[in-house]
């Protein structure tokens, strides 16, 4: 019997991650003035961060719509769907209104996560399903530790440029003008519901990434027993970095370095940094 695993593209997966879950990458589209990408893997990142670096305006994202879901869920008897979070996008009510669509035309079971989180966070909710499905645990034995899963999940960022968080409402105007002005930069996570939310003001990039590398050590237990991933938009370096430091302070299971597809390089822009465990 086959078993859907679903995301949207904020999801970012290695090759080996991809060829083993045989996921189905449902994309966003984005524009950026008269230039129009879909994210489905196949954007000139580069050259789309040159586009984004130069003009004045805001980029646009869509969510994809309830119909791409619904073509999703038809191909399986049971789909596991992870979406970013509901409080930054229509693409968990779509994917639910997909959801009873589906249901209403057959006899399938299907459950939409609701990430609370994006990028990375949602990479490791796509493994914890994967790890389960090896398993053999039953559909609503999934769901249950899945949903756990997602209550204890950690996402923490540090971002080079505020721009266009600020240009998309994501963050208040004045507050990132003054960030940018006085080179503070801001350490951020995820809350509970999935918004974004303050963690500690930091002066220069240096500082925040080591008050990364120290609020996961609040966490150095978890570490143990979980996948950590850090995704970095254009900066592979510091992304090592802040893997050495990571594994020689607190010995994780497992780390991955990814790096951002097209919709998590919008909001992360260049020189982003986001770690989920």
């Amino acid at each position: 019997m086959r078993i859907n695993l679903i995301t949207d593209s904020a999801c970012e997966l290695s090759e080996s991650m991809q060829k083993a879950t045989n996921r189905l990458l449902i994309p966003f589209s984005i524009n950026i003035g008269d230039k129009s990408y879909v994210d489905d893997g196949s954007i000139d990142l580069p050259e789309m961060r040159k586009v984004m670096k130069e003009y004045d305006g805001v980029p646009k994202t869509a969510a994809p719509s309830p119909y791409d879901f619904l073509n999703a869920f038809e191909k399986g008897a049971e789909s596991f769907a992870v979406t970013i979070s509901s409080s930054l996008s229509a693409t968990y009510s779509n994917a639910m209104l997909a959801k009873k669509m589906a249901e209403e035309k057959g006899n399938r079971l299907i459950h939409v996560f609701d990430s609370k989180s994006a990028v990375c966070g949602e990479t490791i909710i796509v493994h914890k399903i994967k790890e389960l499905i090896d398993l053999g645990l039953q559909f609503n034995e999934i769901v249950e530790k899945v949903e756990s899963f997602i209550e204890t999940s950690r996402t923490v960022f540090v971002l080079e440029s505020l721009d266009n968080l600020m240009k998309n409402g994501r963050m208040s105007k004045l507050a990132g003008f003054f960030a940018n002005v006085l080179s503070i930069k801001p350490v951020l996570t995820a809350d509970e519901n999935g918004e974004i939310k303050l963690v500690e003001k930091t002066r220069g990039l240096k500082k925040a990434h080591s008050k990364l590398v120290e609020l996961i050590g609040n966490d150095k237990e978890l570490l143990k027993e979980r996948l950590l991933v850090i995704t970095h938009c254009n900066a592979a370096k510091a992304a090592e970095n802040i893997k050495d430091e990571i594994v020689s302070l607190y010995n994780p299971k497992e780390v991955q370095i990814l790096e951002t597809g097209g919709l998590s390089t919008i909001y992360a822009d260049n020189g982003g940094i986001v770690i989920a465990y």
